[in-house]
């Protein structure tokens, strides 16, 4: 029986807020995520503070192997707690404790459509947190895992409107990187969707979107969480993330030509100003000028540690005024992804 629920909880109190980003050795789960009356298979904590105190703390709150009940859950959702912790440590089980649940919960017609995306979505959250993390365990195997989890993303897409999903709450300013490939993979399903792709290419373009940051994991982290942004010199390093990413995945046999285009050009311009090599519109493969589209966006609305999230209009404003004085989105797929967002009516199909 946890300790926590029967005897500490009455000294403390528990934070609804996120975990700061220096706190590394802990990923952020939603409570949604937790099946109630089942063995949780690792450890489960709470962000909390003691009373008279103002130092919060990481706390276990359940056991490996303890079920987690239904009154404890009730508990946190009444006090407005929706996120719960794991070791990173841990991250495997997590992902197959998600991914264990996860078969069942989507044949299950008494829930929704946007319930089932949102389970989909917080296992591929930690399948992305697995595979950046985890360099001895990049195989086929997990690139197989992850086409999968992007074929129930995209069923998810066509299910439910985009506008329902961004009531996931996927953005979290700690673990970014993660969160932000999430919302990239799912933008990007979306917005292919509208197009009128096929499954099978979608499906390629949604593995880009999910991998296309992977070489960030090359980096030092503090340059990524700096409260006044990266300097001159922090930049000349993080110009060089698309192309450790690139290395890093060109001999996965699992991975499309084209996914790979995405992870190394998804910051090259139109104009030839972007990185890391400079190169113009038309040396650019489509899928990355759409990704090089869908990042500046997913950036622009999301909180970040050296600025604070743009309105979804304030975030097409900025990218109109960035064409405009450099042209460097491709200037069809810009028109479409307003179009989009905007909820025009559907594209022709394979545009």
């Amino acid at each position: 029986m946890s300790n926590f629920f029967q005897k500490q909880m009455h000294s403390c109190e528990v934070l609804a807020s996120i975990l700061s980003s220096e706190t590394e050795q802990y990923g952020p789960l939603p409570l949604r995520s937790i099946r109630v009356g089942q063995p949780v298979t690792f450890d489960l904590f709470l962000k909390t503070v003691a009373k008279g105190k103002t130092e919060p703390k990481i706390v276990r709150c359940c056991a490996s192997g303890e079920k987690f009940r239904e009154d404890w859950f009730w508990k946190l959702e009444k006090l407005n707690i929706q996120w719960l912790y794991f070791s990173l440590a841990d991250v495997n089980q997590v992902f197959d404790y998600l991914q264990g649940n996860l078969g069942d919960f989507l044949k299950d017609e008494s829930h929704s459509e946007v319930e089932k995306a949102q389970l989909v979505c917080d296992c591929t959250q930690v399948w992305v947190l697995h595979f950046f993390s985890a360099e001895q365990e990049r195989t086929g195997k997990q690139i197989s895992l992850a086409l999968s989890l992007v074929d129930d993303l995209l069923g998810a897409v066509k299910q439910v409107s985009y506008n329902s999903l961004l009531l996931l709450e996927l953005s979290k300013q700690n673990f970014f990187i993660y969160t932000h490939s999430v919302n990239c993979c799912l933008l990007g399903l979306a917005f292919v969707n509208y197009l009128g792709w096929p499954a099978g290419k979608a499906r390629n373009f949604g593995l880009g979107a999910l991998i296309h940051d992977i070489g960030y994991t090359r980096l030092p982290r503090e340059l990524l969480i700096k409260p006044e942004g990266p300097n001159e010199d922090d930049m000349t390093r993080i110009q060089r993330h698309p192309i450790e990413g690139f290395r890093m995945l060109q001999s996965f046999a699992h991975i499309p030509w084209e996914a790979l285009q995405m992870v190394l050009r998804h910051h090259e311009n139109g104009d030839g100003s972007g990185y890391p090599e400079g190169i113009k519109l038309s040396a650019i493969h489509p899928w990355a000028r759409i990704m090089r589209i869908i990042d500046s966006y997913e950036d622009l609305t999301s909180e970040r540690p050296w600025h604070p999230p743009l309105s979804p209009k304030e975030a097409l404003w900025t990218m109109r005024q960035h064409w405009e004085k450099g042209k460097i989105y491709d200037y069809q797929y810009l028109k479409a992804f307003f179009s989009f967002l905007a909820g025009a009516p559907r594209a022709a199909k394979g545009t």
